[in-house]
């Protein structure tokens, strides 16, 4: 298996590891916040909460086993995990956000809807967050920036467009970003490229984000860093770096389907840079020293006239 796969699944068993239940209990408001978040990530028509034990009043979260929440020892809620309960609501982080506790919120494989609301930024203590392959649109919120700990982010499989934040890539502690099959644009920030080289805390290991509609050209990513990369499907243009190739670990299939991209791993070479034009010969340079010698020329034969006149 991949070392770095193994990284993140390790990170991942660690966080469940903390989220053993617990005989105690959370509060009343935490419940409710619970509650409330639920029945707006269902939706109205949406028979999933039926499926579902727990998520009510009547019982608690840690003690009682609410089905996808994960609890620490001291019975606070750490943890959310919920896949393919077909989801047709909205993420509501405002009443989520609310349990402080919270590092883990795992929602793919379902058919939420709308945009990832800006509230986000009020999940501060968030390490994983998937919501992968979802029905999500809209940008992706410049307030991630505050989720500092963020170790994984997951969006892939979405509708989501516009650019990538920039602040994606200044979270210190960002492992793995998978962006794929969206239709986000733009270009592929440097801030994400320099933190495959951070002098302090753990590297960007993992990047995807193929088949997306970014444009420009590839960043200066630490390919030796990366264990797994994939741009193909873009509209990226100019040559792939020296680097990537160097390394040895990425295939063209990585960087394929970006018509205007060139150089190894892909068959085609870049072209060779264009040849520096020649002078013309009505360039300023020449123009320039024709009008100084035509100058001097006619200072020297009226000089020359004047003298004559006394000879």
């Amino acid at each position: 298996m991949n070392p770095i796969r193994i990284l993140v699944l390790g990170l991942l068993v660690i966080s469940l590891a903390a989220m053993i239940p617990s005989s105690s209990s959370e509060t009343d408001m935490v419940k409710l916040a619970l509650v409330d978040f639920m029945k707006k990530l269902t939706g109205p028509s949406s028979p999933a909460h039926n499926n579902i034990s727990g998520w009510n009043m009547t019982t608690d979260p840690c003690r009682n086993e609410w089905h996808g929440v994960r609890c620490d020892t001291s019975g606070s809620v750490v943890g959310i995990y919920l896949s393919g309960f077909q989801f047709s609501g909205a993420l509501d982080f405002e009443s989520l956000c609310y349990v402080d506790s919270l590092s883990l919120l795992k929602l793919p494989n379902n058919t939420i809807r709308g945009s990832i609301p800006g509230g986000i930024w009020r999940c501060i203590n968030l390490s994983i967050l998937d919501l992968s392959n979802n029905r999500f649109a809209g940008p992706i919120p410049d307030s991630i920036w505050s989720l500092q700990n963020l170790t994984l982010l997951d969006l892939g499989d979405n509708r989501l467009s516009g650019p990538i934040p920039e602040s994606v890539g200044e979270l210190p502690s960002l492992m793995f970003v998978d962006l794929h099959d969206n239709q986000l644009s733009g270009p592929i920030p440097e801030s994400i490229a320099r933190s495959t080289d951070r002098v302090s805390g753990l590297p960007l290991r993992i990047f995807r984000a193929e088949n997306n509609r970014l444009s420009g050209p590839i960043p200066g990513f630490d390919f030796y860093i990366l264990s797994e990369f994939n741009v193909s499907n873009n509209d990226l243009t100019g040559p792939i770096p020296a680097q990537a190739a160097s390394s040895g670990s990425f295939a063209a299939d990585c960087f394929m389907g970006n018509p205007d991209l060139c150089g190894e791993p892909l068959p085609y070479s870049c072209p060779p840079p264009p040849l520096p034009s020649p002078i013309p010969s009505g360039s300023p340079g020449r123009t320039g020293l024709g009008l100084v010698m035509m100058v001097y020329g006619s200072l020297g034969v009226s000089v020359f006239s004047f003298l004559f006149r006394f000879i």
